[in-house]
């Protein structure tokens, strides 16, 4: 089962889930990804280039936000995207334009490539990933009980651009 929902505003394996990656972020530093997270941002950069669209960024900031937001739904056992603008704010992202996409699966659409086929089959979750105006990106997975659903994962990807 994988569900979608997507947020616009323009003005596992335990194995998997463990294992962390260190990629660039915006700034020129490292931060480490969970090979979902690191496999959901190479799927979208892809999707990108394949495009003629300049490649996303980690944030650091987004990062935080979007990990915060998949362990807050795992944990408070809900599905939606809450006041997004507030808390990207919270983590100290100062935005000028922003959207968000957040899914859900368990099995064998609970990986990277499942939930990203579902969001590039939706008109809304395509044109959030695939805007020209987003530079910058944080995606964050937790994976937990949901909905008496046992190691469904959660995702969220914020993303935005600065002011």
């Amino acid at each position: 089962m994988a569900t979608f929902a997507a947020l616009s505003v323009f003005a596992l394996e335990p194995k998997e889930a463990e294992a962390a990656s260190a990629v660039r972020i915006c700034d020129g530093g490292k931060i480490k990804l969970n090979a979902k997270e690191e496999r959901t941002l190479r799927l979208h950069n892809k999707a990108r280039k394949s495009r003629g669209l300049r490649p996303l960024c980690v944030h650091p900031k987004l990062t935080k936000a979007a990990r915060a937001h998949s362990a807050d739904m795992i944990r408070k056992d809900y599905f939606g995207h809450g006041n997004t603008k507030h808390r990207l704010k919270r983590y100290g992202y100062k935005w000028r334009t922003y959207s968000e996409n957040i899914s859900w699966g368990s099995g064998s659409r609970d990986s990277p490539s499942a939930v990203f086929k579902g969001w590039m089959h939706s008109r809304t979750h395509r044109s959030n990933l695939l805007a020209k105006k987003v530079r910058e990106v944080g995606i964050g997975t937790a994976t937990g009980n949901y909905k008496g659903i046992k190691r469904a994962t959660m995702y969220t990807v914020d993303f935005g651009r600065r002011r």
